[in-house]
């Protein structure tokens, strides 16, 4: 997604996070966007070292437009997003299951979001702290 004003109603798409296969399910309404991050608690983070890529999974909390990853700073992924690496993190929340008799008739209802950018070092105590409410609240409310 493109970086755009919180005042926004909508993302903009980008010819990477256009979708291509059926596009009337996709949704670039922001405030959708925030329900399904917020709704979710393990975001998947997907970023290459050396040409070999990791998948990670991962709390993560949500200020406005900013996702916080959670992680250790010895871990090789956030040693690896510090360095400014691309990055792609998704979220996705399963809401039923599709059955039939015909497997080929058989599907799963899913909302998803799926970010791309790069990640930047927090390193600023207010904003630090900031994160650790985010995450806190996240996954246990008040």
């Amino acid at each position: 997604m493109t970086h755009s004003k919180a005042t926004d109603a909508t993302f903009s798409p980008t010819q990477r996070t256009q979708i291509k296969r059926l596009p009337q399910r996709r949704e670039y309404d922001r405030q959708m966007i925030y329900d399904i991050l917020d709704e979710g608690l393990v975001c998947q983070v997907g970023f290459v070292v050396n040409g070999q890529p990791f998948v990670i999974p991962t709390a993560y909390g949500r200020v406005d437009d900013r996702l916080y990853i959670h992680g250790s700073p010895a871990s090789r992924m956030l040693r690896t997003l510090k360095a400014g690496v691309d990055v792609c993190v998704s979220v996705t929340l399963l809401d039923s299951l599709v059955l039939a008799r015909s497997a080929f008739h058989r599907s799963m209802n899913y909302r998803s979001v799926v970010v791309f950018g790069r990640a930047t070092l927090v390193e600023a105590v207010e904003e630090k702290l900031e994160a650790l409410k985010a995450f806190t609240e996240h996954v246990i409310p008040n």
